[in-house]
């Protein structure tokens, strides 16, 4: 008998619907300890997140991951908005460089973009050092030159993964929160953030 191959795209497009309804979330769990803190945040932009990392120096760098067509070539029909959800496609890293914090300061005026939620936490100044510079080194070493998005106020330059639903915007976040001590267990693929012990900061 020979054997039926279902295509990869229509297997998706099958299962979205179980995992839209399957309430797919993450849960963060805080260091007990923190030796130095150093604030960082998880900002939420509807399903898509990024994160905002407090350097030495008080200024703050925000990073984020998307699909380089949607987000860089602002590709944004239905074609291209199914390629990037259901097929690998070329990532792409963000980054965008704002002032100290300061008291009262509005955050979506600062980054240019809607912040749904966000969280803030205190984590080793040593980690975030270390992510920053692992971060940085890509945007140095990068064959391309950054891309500035007038639209999206970020500095893009081709990530080394793939952009995919398996791997999207929230699943680089909880990576790169895992790199700063914090324990992420579940599927944020839909940016369904949960942290124990802790509320999202009001906007």
């Amino acid at each position: 008998m020979q054997k039926v191959l279902i295509p990869r795209v229509l297997i998706l497009l099958i299962c979205l619907p179980l995992l839209l309804v399957s309430g797919c979330s993450a849960t963060i769990s805080l260091p007990a300890q923190v030796a130095e803190p150093r604030e960082v945040q998880l900002l939420l932009h509807g399903r898509h997140s990024s994160i905002l990392l407090t350097a030495a120096d008080q200024s703050r760098l925000r990073y984020s991951f998307g699909d380089w067509a949607w987000y860089v070539a602002n590709e944004q029909s239905l074609a291209s908005g199914s390629r990037a959800l259901f097929l690998d496609s070329k990532g792409a890293l963000g980054r965008q460089q704002i002032a100290p914090a300061s008291t009262g300061e509005n955050l979506e005026a600062q980054i240019g973009v809607g912040i749904s939620q966000r969280w803030q936490f205190q984590l080793e100044a040593a980690k975030v050092d270390a992510l920053i510079e692992t971060l940085e080194q890509q945007f140095q070493h990068s064959q391309t030159a950054p891309f500035y998005s007038t639209e999206r106020h970020l500095s893009f330059i081709p990530s080394d993964k793939p952009y995919t639903m398996h791997y999207n915007s929230n699943h680089q976040a909880a990576d790169w929160l895992r790199a700063l001590g914090l324990k992420v267990e579940g599927n944020p693929v839909w940016g369904n953030w949960q942290v124990k012990n802790a509320e999202p900061t009001q906007r």
